[in-house]
């Protein structure tokens, strides 16, 4: 194995330094609670939350902050400058590239606007990066659950959704990951993440305040596995920029821990002497390539290769692949969404072996 240790954590929570109802010890004690090594804090427009970033025993806590203007959200990670969120998207995701940061696009396609929530979708799907995009990788929030467990809500179902959030939940839209595939397709290289949300918001019910969702509880649904080739530094600065170069390489993929963990699973394309896992990218040149998936039980699991099926099978896949594309696994329990990787990226046998990005 390339990356033999694998770390879940969460990204996109926010705390009292915004508007989530937790402090930030009681963020880490639930990220710890729930089994997570590392979290990401976006809190809206601030980075007061700076001075907790680093190791808490053994939860590493990294602090970006959320770009917040009326709709068009977008983490911003590894900066240390709030920037402004009345700037034109474009113009703030520049900036945040300037200043050596980078970024994920949040949320990009809500719809729906009710009593818990207003519409905060991205608008312009031809701004999906920094203007200067080649060699710079950018972030696509797949998954929300707290703008998809939003986007299903009505006045008449909304204790039964409280009570039973699953029912709430239909995974990422057909209309992202099909801008994802395109992105990646294209050489625009966008790393997939699924985004937990958390802000445990306080509402008043007939028997009195609940929170909508506790952090611990939430910190066990849309969970990220990192992939490394090394365990993370107990140096926190260099452990940080660990978790920042699997995510931008997209060694990593989301689970809904609602429904069954995978903490560990097997996705490579490989030929003797030759192997590619998540993130990588692997050529042709040498010949034919098995693409080996487990997803370690009984799912219903799909190879999808540029934004296309191309072959299914439960638990495990065993495919010779004779075409360049860009290869990923989504993965369905009882129906539902589950599981998706990033993509694993094979070229032409004439494009020559490249390392991943």
């Amino acid at each position: 194995m390339n990356y033999p240790f694998i770390y879940p954590g969460a990204i996109h929570m926010h705390t009292t330094y915004s508007d989530g109802s937790a402090t930030f010890p009681h963020l880490i004690a639930a990220a710890r609670e729930a089994g997570l090594r590392w979290v990401i804090v976006t809190d809206h427009d601030t980075l007061e939350g700076l001075p907790f970033a680093g190791w808490h025993d053994d939860v590493l806590v990294i602090v970006g902050h959320e770009i917040t203007p009326d709709h068009n959200h977008f983490l911003a990670l590894n900066v240390d400058t709030v920037i402004s969120n009345e700037l034109p998207p474009q113009q703030f995701i520049d900036e945040v590239y300037q200043r050596g940061g980078f970024g994920i696009i949040a949320h990009p396609d809500e719809r729906v606007r009710n009593s818990f929530k207003d519409i905060y979708r991205w608008d312009d799907w031809t701004i999906d990066g920094p203007s200067q995009r080649a060699g710079r990788v950018v972030g696509l929030e797949l998954w929300n659950f707290m703008s998809d467990w939003g986007e299903h809500l009505t006045e008449r179902n909304k204790l039964a959704l409280v009570l039973y959030p699953q029912l709430g939940l239909s995974g990422p839209t057909l209309a992202t990951l099909a801008w994802w595939d395109r992105l990646n397709m294209v050489g625009r290289r966008t790393f997939g993440i699924g985004g937990v949300d958390a802000h445990g918001f306080k509402r008043k019910a007939f028997w009195g305040e609940i929170e909508v969702f506790p952090y611990p509880w939430i910190f066990r649904t849309l969970t990220n596995y990192l992939l490394l080739s090394e365990p993370l530094s107990s140096d926190a600065t260099i452990a940080t920029h660990q978790v920042y170069a699997a995510l931008t390489a997209g060694r990593c993929y989301v689970v809904n821990r609602l429904d069954g963990d995978a903490p560990s699973i097997i996705f490579r394309l490989s030929r003797p002497g030759d192997l590619a896992e998540i993130g990588d990218t692997i050529s042709l040149a040498g010949g034919p390539l098995l693409v080996e998936v487990d997803v370690g039980s009984d799912a219903y699991a799909r190879l999808i290769v540029n934004g296309e099926v191309m072959t299914s099978g439960i638990r495990r896949i065993r495919q010779t692949v004779t075409d360049d594309g860009v290869y990923r696994v989504e993965v369905y329990w009882g129906g539902k969404p589950w599981l998706f990787t990033n993509p694993i990226f094979v070229t032409a046998a004439d494009a020559g072996r490249e390392g991943s990005l």
